[in-house]
């Protein structure tokens, strides 16, 4: 054989050595995260035995790993497959919100909760683009994402005190999911807008105008996939085999998200949107969706993906950095400005509605907790390149403070009303 004849194209040259040690790498990978992610189980049972959120124990396992100081961590760290393992985590995560989110439920809600709502986005933003300068001389754009992860509110962990507390059907439990919800929303909105700002490098009406046009025709054309999903559905239902609706949501999942970045927004912008848009309905008469929710079916792979997000999400919080001054300070001001600035929500209710039965503490304190939608602001900054890693550190420290502070807090003014 000729000597031409016998070359091998350069995408084939794998040297033995390099195969095995790629090998080597992910097992390392997949054993290390094995072993995080039992951790993440055990200790987040336990965190709810004693009133702790889950996602606390998720994020420390994370913090832990990360400042290890370890070989094997360090190739973790490094590794783009555990990267995209998060990126996908964040995606479904804000997608299962998303299907978690009844807009017919948030409509009933009613002027309270959107007033709340609006009040917990604008107070803290606004304390935290005052205050925030006096820590250090940032430059707007900086000054500007770190204010915004003080507009997050997490359902989840608001939801779960409220039933804890049997006060999900009061007045104060239906103001605090109306406006955790459209906060919800509206933190969305803001996240988008703020990475397309900064993406963009400056801050012009144009610019937020193009930005606002962009988010008006990614939602029109989900609006749109919402009309024709179910006509799309009864055409391929003949097709059917076992895992079709779980395929289904997925490849949406991912192509929306998709769709949002080349639109210049967020992927998470378009992971959420998609799960607002979908409903049980649209998978009527599916075998897989007769005996469980559009959640229940997707709950293997969040419950897989998602911790997966958080140990990252720890994993990037160096305790060196936020043990620097600056850093420590920062998270002081962010977790105040964090704090009172949700209060303003109870403030927000109408006097009638006070005298109604609701109590304005309860509802200002119900929408303090950040949880997993503060990190997902965190996470952003980190990619965009805006937050340092004192920086960083500085937000998850709001996170985690505002998290773990509101069920007590949310408890001990349920015992008082």
């Amino acid at each position: 054989m000729s000597k031409k004849g016998s070359r091998i194209p350069k995408y084939l040259q794998i040297h033995p050595v390099d195969a095995y040690n790629k090998t080597m790498h992910l097992l390392d990978l997949m054993a290390i995260l094995s072993i995080a992610l039992v951790a993440t189980k055990l200790l987040g049972g336990l965190a709810a035995k004693i009133g702790i959120p889950p996602v606390i124990a998720e994020l420390l396992v994370g913090v832990a790993i990360g400042n290890f100081g370890s070989e094997y961590v360090q190739k973790l760290q490094s590794s783009e497959i555990l990267l995209g393992l998060s990126e996908l985590g964040a995606l479904f995560l804000l997608f299962i919100v998303g299907l978690e989110t009844n807009l017919k439920e948030m409509a009933k809600v009613g002027v309270d909760a959107a007033a709340s709502a609006f009040a917990g986005v604008a107070a803290p933003v606004l304390l935290g683009f005052i205050f925030i300068p006096f820590v250090a001389n940032y430059e707007l754009k900086h000054t500007l994402f770190m204010a915004a992860a003080l507009s997050a509110t997490s359902v989840g962990i608001t939801a779960r005190v409220l039933g804890d507390s049997k006060m999900l059907g009061s007045i104060s439990g239906r103001i605090i999911l109306g406006a955790a919800v459209i906060d919800d929303v509206l933190g969305i909105i803001v996240l988008a807008s703020v990475s397309a700002l900064v993406m963009q490098g400056h801050v012009t009406a144009g610019a937020m105008g193009l930005l606002l046009l962009k988010i008006c025709a990614f939602v029109a054309g989900i609006a749109l996939l919402k009309r024709i999903l179910p006509r799309f559905l009864r055409g391929i239902k003949p097709l059917e085999v076992s895992g079709s609706v779980t395929i289904l949501m997925l490849s949406l999942c991912l192509v929306s998200a998709w769709a949002a970045e080349k639109a210049g927004l967020a992927g998470i912008v378009g992971a959420f949107a998609l799960g607002v848009a979908l409903d049980d309905v649209h998978f009527k008469g599916y075998r897989e969706a007769e005996s469980l929710t559009l959640e229940g079916i997707m709950k293997p792979i969040s419950d897989f993906l998602v911790p997966v997000f958080f140990i990252v999400m720890g994993m990037n919080v160096k305790l060196g950095a936020l043990a620097e001054r600056k850093s420590m300070m920062l998270a002081i001001v962010l977790t105040l400005c964090g704090i009172i600035g949700k209060l303003a929500c109870g403030a927000a209710v109408r006097p009638k509605t006070v005298k109604a039965g609701a109590d304005r503490l309860l509802i200002g304190l119900g929408m303090m907790p950040r949880g997993e939608v503060g990190l997902i602001f965190a996470a952003v900054g980190m990619k965009l390149g805006v937050l340092n890693n004192a920086d960083y550190a500085a937000v998850v420290a709001m996170v985690a403070v505002t998290t773990l502070l509101a069920p007590y807090l949310m408890a001990w003014r349920a015992r008082k009303i």
